[in-house]
């Protein structure tokens, strides 16, 4: 990674680009090879930038609102239901700048806000100059919709559906490169820089390819010692016995596990309004793991997914994997009870089309394939293999569920079945010779047995309804009321395999064996597809991007490979070395062109090939949102490697819990040792997710994604910057830090850095740090210590949900020192509770109770406030208060006095300038049935009242606080003689904030957040 030069420049880590463009800028026909450079430099540094910023939001990846996508020139040509997005060439005819312009009221993008005049002036440029696309062919208008459906020979004669044929790589001629070309690998990439007269970069140092070995293969960075250790070792395998070790350890799988969930769709919960759980799909997640870290035969791993439980071979681990099919969102409450069944099998058949084939067949449910070689029959052919499943239609966890199994082989289940119907046999027989005594106990033993379930546990897994399948039609324009011609199970015709051979079950079979015709096709070494599309996925992750950009999509939409050969090398070694993942990945990595630096400093090349299509160097490349927050957790010293399971549920603020339709429902409390596990182990609920992870990217659970889109945009930074989880991880890393380091400032500086970057700082790194250090100090050192009370709650919550949490649950970090109640909720409904925003939980000081007192207070009010206030002469009465209050109106500017005594009743109100986040002197007295409240040390009291209804006896002072946190900088209270104080000490030293301060800062430096 580039030496760091400040701790201004290290926030840069998720800036956005500004654009700027000189209109008049020359941009020189594609035959001109210095002048295509310099136009696919302006597109890398003006266009893409402007498009990932502004569209893709809603037109990129699995997003296309009005059938448009625009991550592709393909698609941009394309267009969606409008017609063709730019003509190029043609601005003036281009609907991309009709819609930019804000011409046309009906057509106007983006639609929260016209584009500065620079930004359409440049892509006005980009496309008068022919919408030079990196990667993009100059004769591509896109691909053209069929007219009318016939597969050619030049269907067939499609790059990918050609078959596998392990290339011979060519000899180099040019000496230098042929010294660099050590792997076949290296030579098929140093073919096409040999064309192209380019040479790769040079070699990443050590210490960039330990941390890129570590971020790749397990998801974690290493740690200082370890990279010292590595850049020691001179002993000519060291790097081999470096990839084999983390190959072997167990995050291995929960790296690459994950990527492989991205492709299923995987989540825990239905989706919908409701989105209830999906019971046992954690099982799902946990084989994948499993069978990552066992280096599972990768065409195993598709026919298990496939067919688990129609092998003859079936294990726990099979029948597990059947939950491929049940990941898809479920409407648990359909309008068309037939369509939704349709919608479940169309969910199966696009899964398994873009997961193990690279293949858009879900385009073909209404009509035939508009771009590729694949009749509208042919969706229905392999839909016809699943039709057998039964879906969704008792969804419990018994005999007749039609989604769960038990988690057991068919031979122990046949084992277990035969073993209870032999003891019915044998009881049968002794009931005729046995004593009316013993006939009760048989009796009774044997309606037992009849009703006994089977003895196992159950997963999310396939069940069919028996070896007879209902016929399959052609659903004309996909609507399951329109049946067309019947249908038999088929393969894609392009590939002329388009009527397998069914065996007929036997008689007893529970299944009709269908998709385990399926799965040996699909997972056999002569369909050119699937280990093209696992290759390609592997390189994806090795290099930033797959040798074919549009790895879920093989087809004429999808983009071809940059080095056709070189996926064909892959892909026929993955099948020689009998389909082992581990063994691809090393091999990958054991090639120099894997150990490249991402540093560009070959002007000319850059110029030649700024998208690196032609891979001269690795590219640079921005960890996941897992990676992440995984990486903090182990800067801050709290990572919980504890695997598998349901999984854990972070804490969520309350507009995240709020924005639910039941608040709350579905979702639990993990103790923070929990919630420090893996970021693959998150509960994975699909209508709420954790912000700090979604913003950054995360996983679609909607559909099959096969790469992640890559966004930079400034949310990431303010919650990097600012999230009570960066919060909290930041002073953990700073306590790890003085345990570590002890108490020398420049020994904490240096450790700090080994931790975060593990690296040393250079000397200016230290003099920034040190100097940062001594002004956070001082900020902190000046601000006087605050107790706070934040709520952590919503509004309203689902009541399982909200019994969940204990009192001291409802604020955030609760101090010390209080006692806390949950205050007063109402069920309105649909088992959601709501709080009365004046009669919201609270807290009381556990302190000598008082009749008569005098309470003086220095208190913050924080903005966006709903109500706030200091308690008095108050009880719990369970968790409603019960006592008096001056409560504090922030939005309306007033002060209230309230008794709480079963209703709210306000006794007195004032009007007042109260200044969000400003310190606010109070002092409040109760004698006897008189209350009187001052303000700022006025001497005249602002409120000045009498309680005919005087709750009498002892009580306690307390705090109230809703919507926004109220804070404490000193509580008093006087009865008599007796003066209470109320102690409030800093939580941490003002030297340890000021650490956490920098280590925070470090937690969100390029060098922290991308690997190279």
């Amino acid at each position: 990674m580039h030496e760091v030069k400040s701790i201004g420049r290290w926030l840069l880590a998720v800036s956005v680009l500004s654009v700027s463009v000189s209109v008049s800028s020359s941009l020189a026909a594609a035959e001109d090879p210095a002048a295509r450079a310099k136009a696919e430099r302006f597109f890398e540094t003006e266009i893409r930038p402007l498009l990932a910023e502004k569209c893709f939001k809603c037109h990129a990846g699995k997003r296309h609102k009005g059938g448009l996508k625009v991550d592709s020139l393909a698609a941009l040509l394309t267009g969606g239901d409008t017609g063709p997005a730019l003509v190029r060439g043609k601005p003036g005819e281009s609907l991309l700048i009709r819609a930019v312009e804000y011409g046309d009221p009906n057509l106007q993008m983006p639609p929260k806000g016209k584009l500065e005049k620079k930004e359409i002036d440049a892509l006005k440029a980009w496309v008068q100059k022919g919408a030079i696309w990196p990667g993009a062919s100059d004769a591509d208008e896109g691909p053209r919709k069929r007219e009318s459906f016939e597969i050619t020979e030049e269907d067939r004669a499609w790059w990918a559906f050609q078959p596998i044929a392990k290339p011979t790589p060519k000899r180099i001629q040019d000496s230098e490169l042929a010294a660099w070309a050590k792997s076949p690998i290296d030579v098929i990439i140093a073919e096409r820089l040999e064309e192209k007269q380019l040479r790769p970069t040079q070699r990443a140092t050590r210490r960039e390819l330990i941390r890129r070995a570590y971020l790749d293969l397990v998801g974690l960075p290493p740690s200082h010692a370890e990279v010292q250790a590595f850049v020691a070792d001179d002993s000519p395998n060291a790097w081999e016995r470096l990839v084999d070790r983390l190959l072997a350890s167990p995050a291995f799988g929960e790296r690459w596990g994950r990527h492989w969930l991205d492709v299923v769709r995987f989540a825990q919960t239905n989706g919908y309004e409701r989105d209830g759980e999906k019971p046992f799909a954690w099982r799902y997640r946990d084989y994948v793991i499993r069978s990552f870290n066992e280096n599972k035969p990768y065409d195993r791993f598709v026919r298990e997914q496939i067919a688990g439980d129609e092998l003859d071979d079936a294990t726990r681990d099979s029948i597990v994997a059947t939950a491929f099919y049940r990941l898809g969102v479920w409407d648990d409450e359909p309008d068309d009870k037939r369509m939704a069944l349709f919608e479940g099998f169309d969910d199966m058949v696009v899964a398994t089309g873009a997961s193990f084939l690279g293949m858009t067949v879900g385009c073909a449910r209404c009509h035939d394939h508009m771009f590729d070689p694949m009749p509208q029959a042919d969706y229905y052919r392999m839909l016809a293999f699943f039709r057998g499943v039964r879906y969704y239609e008792n969804p419990r966890y018994d005999d007749s569920s039609a989604t769960y199994a038990p988690l057991a082989s068919p031979a122990e289940l046949r084992k277990w079945q035969d073993d209870r119907a032999q003891r019915i046999r044998e009881i049968e027989t002794q009931l005729a010779a046995a004593t009316e005594e013993a006939k009760k106990a048989l009796r009774k033993e044997l309606e037992s047995l009849e009703k006994a379930k089977p003895p196992f546990e159950w997963t999310l897994a396939v069940r069919e309804r028996g070896r007879d399948v209902e016929k399959t039609h052609v659903l004309i324009r996909g609507n399951a009321a329109t049946p067309g011609k019947e249908v038999s199970p088929g393969f894609l015709a392009v590939f002329g395999k388009s009527e397998p051979k069914i065996t007929a079950p036997p008689a007893h079979s529970k299944t009709s064996g269908r998709r385990r015709v399926l799965a040996d096709w699909i997972a056999s070494a002569e369909n050119p597809l699937t280990a093209r599309v696992m290759v390609n996925r592997v390189w994806q992750h090795l290099f930033g991007r797959g040798i074919v950009r549009t790895p879920n999509d093989f087809g004429r939409r999808g983009l071809p490979p940059t080095h056709p050969r070189l996926v064909d090398w892959l892909a026929a070694e993955l099948i020689e070395k009998g389909w082992r993942v581990k063994d691809l990945i090393k091999t990958i990595l054991l090639s120099n062109a894997y150990r490249m630096s991402s540093r560009v400093l070959d002007e000319k090349a850059f110029e030649a090939d700024p998208g690196n299509d032609l891979f001269w160097h690795q590219n640079l490349r921005r960890l996941e949102a897992e990676a992440i927050r995984d990486s903090i957790l182990v800067a801050s010293g709290k990572l919980n490697t504890k695997a598998g399971g349901r999984g854990m549920f972070p804490h969520l603020s309350p507009d995240v819990i709020a924005g639910g339709s039941r608040p709350g429902w579905g979702w639990e409390l993990s103790s923070e040792e929990e919630r420090s596990r893996r970021s693959v182990y998150i509960y994975l609920k699909r209508g709420t997710m954790m912000p700090l992870i979604e913003g950054f990217d995360y996983t679609n659970t909607v559909q099959s994604i096969g790469a992640r889109t890559v966004t930079t945009v400034a949310p990431q930074a303010l919650m990097l910057l600012n999230s009570r989880f960066l919060t909290k991880q930041s002073r953990y890393f700073a306590a790890r830090v003085v345990a570590e380091a002890g108490d020398s400032p420049s020994a904490r500086v240096e450790r700090a850095y080994q931790i975060a970057s593990a690296r040393n700082p250079t000397e200016r790194e230290r003099e920034i740090a040190r100097d940062f250090l001594a002004r956070e100090t001082e900020v902190c050192a000046s601000s006087a210590p605050r107790l706070v009370f934040r709520p952590a709650v919503p509004a309203a919550m689902e009541h399982r949900f909200q019994n969940r949490h204990r009192p001291e649950d409802y604020y955030f970090d609760a101090p010390a020192g209080f006692s806390y109640h949950k205050g007063d909720w109402k069920d309105v409904g649909d088992s959601i509770n709501w709080t009365d925003p004046q009669r919201s939980p609270f807290a009381l000081w556990k302190s000598e109770p008082a009749e008569d007192v005098e309470v003086r207070a220095k208190i913050v009010l924080h903005a966006n406030s709903e109500s706030a206030g200091i308690v008095l002469r108050a009880t719990s009465g369970g968790d409603r208060l019960k006592g008096y209050e001056v409560a504090f109106d922030l939005r309306e500017r007033r002060v209230h006095l309230r008794r709480h005594d079963g209703r709210m009743e306000t006794l007195a109100s004032a009007t007042v300038d109260l200044i969000p986040d400003a310190v606010l002197s109070l002092r409040a007295s109760i004698d006897g049935d008189r209350f009187r409240v001052w303000l700022e040390g006025v001497e005249e009291p602002l409120l000045d009242a009498k309680d005919p209804q005087s709750i009498t006896g002892a009580g306690l002072v307390g705090v109230r606080s809703w919507g926004a946190a109220l804070s404490v900088e000193s509580l008093e209270a006087r009865s008599g003689e007796k003066i209470s104080k109320l102690e409030i000490q800093r939580e941490r030293s003002v030297d340890l904030d000021a650490l956490a301060s920098l280590c925070l800062v470090l937690m969100n430096t390029n060098e922290f957040v991308y690997v190279d």
